[in-house]
């Protein structure tokens, strides 16, 4: 049924036909309706018709230039200018005769360099030609002698430089191996029919059983098993210097036709080659297979497999080999292993070596393992090899272990390796994990992987480290074995093997138990073991001490950006960034980053906000001396019990709590009633700068006030204190902060060491308050709390000096009766009967913003 038309088509070929004074129009014409037979409808806008046409015209002509060359092969970045149209990346045509595993093996080529493909049109074209090559007519393809594959190839980006020439070399080293597989598939055919008469002649060396084996298995190749690529025989000869191995010249076909491309295309003694090499040719078995270091350029890029076998003389002595080089099908490794010739002796073997009775449990299960191995594996592993990891790995179904079996390539080009694990221990991540290792320990140059996952047990992953050289580096097996178990423990394992370093086995267990469930799998990949035990304890911690925060800090150890990690846990669920940022920018840290995390279970959930955090240098914190003064001073900010502004810079500058910073805090506001000469923001910057300053002037507090400090302590401080002054440089952070020791020193009575309190007293000794405005009371109270300040005159004074003060504030006597009788002064801020205390005409109002 033949297609209906494509307007766009039908347009282009409206044009070409406008064009027809070309003196090939007519089988430019032809060419392309063949060439656009198959164009699909999605494509047909891609190019303007006018475009298209020009296309069409210069890719007939290229094909038309092919004459009698086998191929003819180009790479262009077409413009309008030059070539009638435009295209955004590089164009690789191909004109060849159609052979089987063109389109893969082209594709294969131009990826390998690097490029990727945005369409491609490979019509098959029916042509007759002329004597001397020139197209004289377009064909039917079903129907012509002549069948011409030809490939229009675009490219993802341009081919610039050096690539041009590189990417048109690979394409030609492609085609080139295809066509000679090709043009030998049957003389291969016929090689493969001489391999199984040698290995008839060989029972002067190797058993009725081998020999039968190899023959069936050879024939199991013709069978489509296996995609022929190349074939050659080599021979042992006598030189004055000892055997001697040499190609068996024009042996070769397919890949292997070039003998000038054969390292032993002259004679190169034994004794030179490897020890396994070496070994295998004088004593090796009748039929080796394994996989080439080199990949193909035909039908895929795989190594190649490698089939050799041994040719025996009637003495019994190897004289040679012949060797075959080409791809196990698609069917071949979708085959159970245990029905391919060969594979079926080795089973056979490990069955019989175990006396395994034929259905019964352990017998099932080898065979399923057996099937499950890669062939590659089953193909190149010795007999007793494979039968030890198989029954090693029947033994380990029951149970939970890792297990590593490692096995160097015959000819030392690889290092095979199986690692079987429990299955929920596996992974993506563990996988690359593994691979990174084991091409680190190895020195490979590149790795390939296969996994096999059953319904139930063990997963295994078989990895095959290429290297180079022909070298395998000596690797401690007991330190591998070790690190992959590392590797391969899961979440859970490393965490109850941490958590019992801090705890003792039985508790790790049941808070593993308890929590580890509850994590979201984002969490377990990306969270350091370490970090996630001190989450469990504080998420522990947080539900059975019935608080609704808790906070926790530590310091990460891994490699790169090293972090300190505050985290907040909470009960009721997510806090708002804009109620957290503010209180840690407070604290003078630098916040890189926030990680928040739902942990959940049937009955509810707890919030954790982790942020990664340093100080103001730059460093992670000093947790040893500030993990405890910090978490508490941001929970009791969270919780509305302490106040937050850069004053508590000092929490992690010095060793200053909050609550000692409060008292601070209590001074600074006092005294910017009585002086507002600084703003907070340089108060508290001056303290910043100077946290020993800081941290003894509370010490001076400490001294004077509680009941349980060390006599004598006072005028130490103070001549510290003095001298750390008189060393400072800036007049106005020396004004600040000797203020405040004349505050400290000018405070007569506090309630800061009463048991219960809810708000923060001073009782000052007014003449000695700095920068105090004359007339001043005798004594004056400063309360402080998070929302309350309030100033009155100090109790128990005379009726002279109660009279006195009232003149002096402003205050009316009945007002001051009642706070001289002893209530305490607190006033909420923003009601309406707050306390109002003048100074010189200077207001006490609400709290100013930095």
């Amino acid at each position: 049924m033949a297609r209906e038309p494509v307007p766009h088509i039908e347009k282009i070929i409206e044009q070409l036909e406008t064009g027809a004074d070309h003196p090939d129009s007519g089988a430019i014409t032809a060419f392309a309706r063949a060439y656009l037979r198959r164009f699909p409808d999605e494509w047909s806008a891609a190019l303007p018709p006018v475009e298209m046409a020009a296309q069409i015209t210069s890719l007939f002509e290229f094909m038309d230039r092919r004459r009698t060359a086998a191929m003819a092969v180009r790479v262009i970045n077409p413009t309008a200018n030059e070539w009638g149209y435009d295209l955004p990346g590089a164009v690789v045509e191909i004109v060849v005769d159609d052979h089987p595993f063109l389109i893969d093996s082209v594709r294969n080529a131009i990826q390998g360099q690097g490029f990727g493909i945005e369409r491609v049109l490979h019509p098959v074209i029916g042509t007759r030609r002329a004597a001397d090559g020139h197209i004289v007519e377009i064909l039917p393809a079903r129907s012509a002698e002549i069948r011409e594959s030809v490939q229009h190839v675009e490219l993802n980006r341009p081919a610039t430089g050096s690539a041009v020439e590189e990417l048109e070399t690979a394409v030609r080293r492609a085609l080139e191996d295809t066509l000679a597989a090709v043009r030998d598939f049957e003389h291969m055919q016929v090689a493969i029919r001489s391999m199984i008469r040698y290995a008839g002649q060989s029972a002067g060396r190797y058993s009725a059983e081998e020999i039968e084996d190899a023959g069936s298995f050879l024939q199991w190749l013709l069978d489509f098993n296996f995609v022929l690529l190349g074939y050659r025989e080599y021979k042992i000869i006598e030189q004055p210097e000892g055997p001697a191995l040499q190609i068996v010249e024009g042996s070769g076909l397919g890949i292997l036709t070039d003998d000038e491309q054969s390292a032993f295309t002259r004679p190169v003694p034994l004794a030179d080659l490897p020890e396994d090499l070496r070994a295998r040719h004088v004593n090796g078995e009748l039929l080796v297979i394994t996989k080439t270091n080199r990949k193909s350029t035909v039908h895929r890029p795989d190594r190649m497999d490698y089939i050799g076998l041994r040719r025996v003389n009637e003495s019994g002595d190897i004289v040679g080999e012949a060797r075959l080089l080409g791809l196990f099908t698609s069917s071949a490794y979708m085959a159970p292993a245990s029905s391919i010739p060969t594979l079926q002796r080795k089973l056979q073997h490990i069955i019989e070596a175990e006396d395994l009775i034929e259905g019964s449990h352990d017998y099932k299960q080898l065979v399923q393992i057996f099937d499950s191995f890669p062939k590659d594996e089953l193909f190149s592993t010795p007999t007793d090899e494979i039968g030890l990891n198989i029954i090693g790995l029947v033994n380990m179904e029951e149970q939970r272990q890792i297990r590593l079996f490692v096995r160097p390539d015959l000819f030392a080009r690889s290092i095979s390796i199986l690692v079987a694990l429990p299955r929920d221990h596996f992974s993506a991540a563990v996988r690359k994990k593994l691979e990174k290792m084991f091409m680190r320990k190895f020195g490979g140059t590149s790795s390939d992987f296969r996994l096999s996952l059953g319904e139930t047990g063990n997963a295994r992953i078989h990895f095959t480290i290429w290297v180079s050289g022909g070298t395998i580096p000596e690797v401690s097996f007991a330190e591998l074995e070790a690190e992959v178990v590392a590797v391969a423990r899961n979440w859970e394992d490393r965490l109850i093997e941490h958590l019992s370093e801090r705890l003792g086995r039985e508790r790790a267990h049941q808070l593993a138990e308890t929590w580890a469930g509850r994590f979201p799998e984002y969490y377990r990949t990306s969270v350091p073991i370490a970090l996630s035990v001190n989450d469990i304890i504080k998420l522990e911690e947080l539900i059975s001490s019935g608080e609704n925060l808790v906070i926790g800090l530590q310091n990460e150890i891994d490699p790169g950006e090293q972090l300190t990690r505050l985290a907040v846990y909470r009960r009721t669920g997510k806090m708002q960034l804009s109620s957290i940022m503010p209180v840690l920018e407070a604290l003078g840290l630098r916040v890189v980053e926030e990680v928040p995390t739902r942990i959940t279970d049937g009955e509810g959930a707890a919030f954790v906000h982790d942020f990664g955090v340093l100080d103001a240098a730059g460093n992670q914190l000093d947790l040893e001396f500030g993990a405890e003064r910090i978490s508490e001073a941001v929970k009791a900010i969270l919780e509305g019990e302490a106040e937050s502004d850069s004053l508590n810079r000092l929490i992690v500058g010095s060793r200053l709590t909050h609550a000692e910073v409060g008292i601070l805090r209590t001074y600074r506001a006092y005294w910017r009633r009585v002086s507002p000469t600084y703003t907070m923001r340089y108060i508290n910057d001056t303290f910043a700068a100077h946290p020993k300053i800081a941290q003894l002037l509370v010490q001076l507090f400490d001294a004077r006030f509680n009941p349980d400090a060390e006599e004598g302590l006072e005028p130490i401080l103070v001549a510290q204190i003095t001298e750390d002054l008189d060393a400072l440089k800036s007049l106005e952070e020396d004004r600040i902060l000797r203020g405040f020791l004349q505050l400290i020193q000018a405070t007569v009575r506090t309630n800061a060491y009463r048991p219960g309190r809810q708000s923060l007293s001073f009782k000052f000794d007014s003449a000695r308050v700095p920068d105090m405005p004359l007339p001043h009371p005798k004594y004056e109270i400063f309360v402080y709390a998070p929302e309350v300040e309030a100033i009155h005159p100090g109790p128990n004074e005379g009726p002279d000096d109660q009279e006195r003060n009232h003149r002096a504030h402003g205050i009316e006597g009945r007002l001051c009766a009642a706070t001289a009788a002893g209530r305490s002064g607190r006033t909420p801020r923003g009601s309406g009967d707050r306390l109002q205390h003048l100074h010189q005409g200077h207001a006490r109002h609400h709290r100013q913003p930095e």
